[in-house]
């Protein structure tokens, strides 16, 4: 009976070599407040910064326009679990989202300094848990501060914190980060609490299923479990990520995403995954011509002369790392969760940005936990001095991008867009983006009576439209056909509406607009031609501007 029990005690992994209530203990008392304080020196200037991209843009339904986030109530709480949004289910970021909404303005807060700021905690909160995490692999504290630092405060987690949107990524790698430190803590005792916040963490965002690969790699790096053991233990996890990846799937069907033509055939999918590691290896390295938008979308890296070369990279590097796992644990581990981080939006499985592009900074996120523990080992297997003030010296510099460069970028949908036009291999998403804006910059103007401002920012978005959105260049032209209008420029907004139904032929503003001002215009001639030009598109005439081109044209012929 003894060496029964001797032989399950074996078989258990050790205890926590550190709780996340040590943090406040006296020793780590000044760790814990560097963690806090430097984040939040570095990204406290976001208290006011817009609402941009998909935040709240009622044209694209942007998150903040969930009807609980909008509107907190029990009716609109039910629809939360029961219905999907924005082709995503995400239930626990918008009850999230709907709190800090509902109390900001009980308190009379701004709702963007609210939710920035609350980015910021739970950035913050990250890093906690990260350092307690790393703690269990690495005793050198300062080691582990140092590594944690890279994790909050390099330039590539800048979008993950400044954007208000990706509030779904933090919650969903908060919640994953306490699943496993429960898990982490007593793999039996606390499996139930380690599981909820696993699905808190999934009904955050989809993407925590990356979680279900950080088990199956620290049990093998760390724990040295048998593959059987690991399948065990690893198992629950699985069929809650698989259930989520149903859900997934079944949810994005239901919208009209299109992903099918943007892939890329299942056989170069492994070699997009490839790619996407040296990407992303580079961008950590090099992190100063960082971007919202890249557009390497599977289509299009698949058709460069390097999309199978660069594949052997990675290649070479993980046989390098493989035939060390023994000797070097730590940093294959660390290898094996920056993978990980990032694997579930790597191009094996459809997802619907990837029509703009397989890479981005966010997706990153996760991964970061890897390169914090390459720093932190790094630093604690040498004691020679240099390599230690290098390190340190390499954090400052990234330190100082983020706070600078990085961070400023996401102030406006102007910065933001502004700079990514400068990093899109291909014009495309950042294009189509910054044109939106400048069109609507335009319209506020024009409504404003500054015209001549307005027409230049008209300018600039019909230049900036990719081919591809003939729709929304179309609309941005009859947008400055009204301009002209309001001018009293007839000429020149009849020019304009003229062309925006030569791109478009069915726009019905600019065919309703064009039979308005020619019956204003008393050219009654044009205007019968303009009205049958408009019923050969099957557009229909407004009722009223029917009814005056009939009062003003029809009746004076008779």
């Amino acid at each position: 009976m003894k060496k029964k029990k001797a032989s399950n005690r074996k078989n258990q992994p050790p205890p926590l070599r550190f709780k996340f209530s040590d943090l406040f203990n006296s020793d780590y008392r000044l760790i814990t407040l560097l963690l806090i304080v430097l984040p939040l020196l570095v990204y406290a200037q976001m208290y006011d910064f817009e609402l941009l991209w998909d935040d709240g843009q009622e044209s694209v339904g942007g998150h903040l326009s969930n009807a609980f986030v909008a509107n907190p109530s029990w009716a609109n709480l039910g629809k939360l679990f029961s219905e999907s949004f924005f082709a995503m289910y995400v239930p626990i970021s918008y009850l999230f989202w709907g709190i800090l909404k509902f109390l900001a303005e009980l308190f009379s807060l701004s709702v963007n300094s609210v939710l920035h700021l609350s980015n910021v905690a739970v950035h913050i909160a990250n890093g906690l848990l990260v350092f307690v995490i790393l703690k269990q692999f690495i005793t050198n504290r300062w080691a582990v501060l140092v590594g944690v630092l890279f994790f909050l405060l390099h330039p590539i987690q800048v979008e993950a914190v400044a954007w208000v949107s990706e509030f779904r990524g933090l919650l969903a790698v908060f919640f994953s980060l306490i699943s496993l430190y429960f898990y982490l803590k007593n793999q039996t005792k606390f499996l139930f609490l380690s599981l909820a916040f696993f699905v808190l963490a999934v009904l955050s965002k989809p993407s925590a299923v990356s979680l279900v690969l950080f088990v199956l790699v620290i049990n093998y790096f760390h724990y040295g479990f048998k593959l059987g053991k690991n399948i065990e233990k690893t198992l629950p996890y699985a069929l809650i990520a698989l259930m989520t990846v149903l859900i997934a799937y079944e949810v994005q069907s239901n919208y009209d995403l299109n992903t099918a033509q943007y892939n890329i055939a299942v056989w170069q999918r492994p070699f997009a995954w490839l790619d996407s590691i040296v990407f992303y290896f580079y961008k950590i390295i090099y992190p100063y011509h960082l971007s919202a938008s890249y557009t390497l979308s599977p289509k299009f890296i698949s058709a460069q002369w390097w999309f199978y070369p660069a594949a052997l990279l990675p290649l070479g590097l993980g046989y390098w790392l493989w035939l060390r796992r023994k000797s070097q644990p730590l940093i294959v581990l660390a290898a094996a969760l920056f993978v990980a981080g990032f694997f579930t939006t790597s191009g094996f499985v459809d997802f619907g940005f990837q029509r703009y592009s397989l890479v981005t900074d966010r997706y990153l996120y996760l991964a970061m936990i890897g390169v914090a523990l390459f720093v932190a080992t790094m630093l604690a297997k040498t004691d020679k001095k240099y390599w230690h003030g290098l390190v340190v010296s390499v954090l400052v510099v990234f330190t100082t991008l983020s706070a600078f460069r990085q961070v400023p970028i996401w102030q406006t949908e102007d910065t933001l867009w502004s700079h990514a036009v400068n990093y899109e291999i291909v014009p495309n998403y950042a294009h189509e983006n910054l044109s939106v804006y400048f069109n609507k910059k335009a319209n506020a103007l024009s409504a404003a009576g500054e015209y001549k401002q307005a027409l230049a920012y008209f300018d600039k978005a019909i230049k900036l439209y990719p081919k591809y959105k003939i729709e929304n260049l179309s609309t941005t032209i009859y947008n400055k056909g009204i301009s002209f209008l309001q001018q009293k420029k007839y000429q020149q907004a009849l020019e304009n509406f003229d062309q925006a139904m030569s791109i478009v032929l069915d726009n019905a503003n600019a065919h309703n607009a064009k039979v308005y001002l020619l019956v204003s215009l008393s050219q009654c001639q044009q205007a019968q031609q303009a009205v049958a030009f408009a019923q050969q598109n099957k557009v229909k005439i407004r009722a009223n501007y029917l009814s005056s081109f009939q009062a003003q044209c029809v009746s004076q012929k008779r």
